[in-house]
């Protein structure tokens, strides 16, 4: 009841992702025989939408750890995986919440490389490529 989540019969599979790419975790879960519900995060602080751009081979950077780093304190490590439920997936645009704007991201790609990349300011989303470059894809208004 808390959660404001509800829904009834018989359900197959859920994913997360940001699907108004408002910087809010949105939840879709899908139902056997019934319409697909999507529940749109509207109560969350907005976090930092994180792309990566992997190396050949891997695109999309699965197996890849992401950690945001501020001046007070590094965040925990989001991994993005493929596969992340019952015939379902979650974004691989990671959301990443913060308490103080992160100055750094640190990215483990697969394979063992670890880089450490500056965050431009007010960014609301951040494409990192496995090369060594990171730009700001999603406006600077914070």
């Amino acid at each position: 009841m808390e959660s404001g989540i509800a829904v009834y019969g018989e359900q197959r599979g859920s994913a997360l992702g940001d699907f108004n790419q408002d910087g809010r975790l949105d939840l879709a879960v899908s139902q056997n025989g019934a319409a697909t519900r999507l529940f749109e995060n509207v109560g969350a602080k907005p976090g930092l939408r994180v792309k990566l751009k992997g190396p050949p081979g891997n695109s999309w950077g699965i197996g890849a750890g992401i950690r945001l780093q501020s001046s007070l304190r590094m965040g925990p490590v989001r991994e993005l995986h493929a596969g992340s439920g019952y015939w379902s997936q979650d974004s691989l645009v990671a959301v990443m919440g913060y308490t103080t704007y992160p100055e750094k991201i640190e990215v483990m790609w697969p394979g063992g490389k670890s880089s450490i990349y500056p965050v431009p300011a007010g960014s609301l989303e951040v494409e990192i490529d496995a090369s060594g470059s990171i730009k700001s894809t999603g406006g600077s208004n914070r």
